[in-house]
């Protein structure tokens, strides 16, 4: 592209989030920055490694749920009610600033 011309662009790009090098092991930079901070935030350079993470996690409580309800669908369903209501009430929090987004 030469100077006179301006990049055009259907949707402008956002600007990058804010982000550190982590000198850490990998387990190490995920707990320095918080687990959820640096999965959804993607906080440091250990962000995809913890998504993968998340997601493990989240496979497993579905796999539970799908699992109880094989046995009794009343529980799957209370399961699965708590678990999406947990959900909403940390992503409720998280946005509101109550709960810097590190797990303990």
């Amino acid at each position: 592209m030469t100077e006179g011309q301006k990049s055009i662009e259907r949707i402008p790009r956002r600007d990058p989030p804010e982000f550190h090098q982590s000198e850490a092991s990998m387990i190490g930079g995920v707990i320095e920055d918080g687990f959820l901070n640096v999965a959804l935030d993607d906080a440091n350079q250990y962000g995809p490694h913890a998504m993968i993470m998340l997601l493990g996690i989240v496979s497993i409580l579905t796999g539970l749920a799908l699992g109880l309800a094989m046995f009794n669908p009343i529980i799957a369903v209370v399961v699965a009610v708590i678990m999406i209501g947990a959900s909403f009430i940390g992503f409720i929090r998280r946005k509101k600033g109550k709960v810097s987004g590190k797990l303990p």
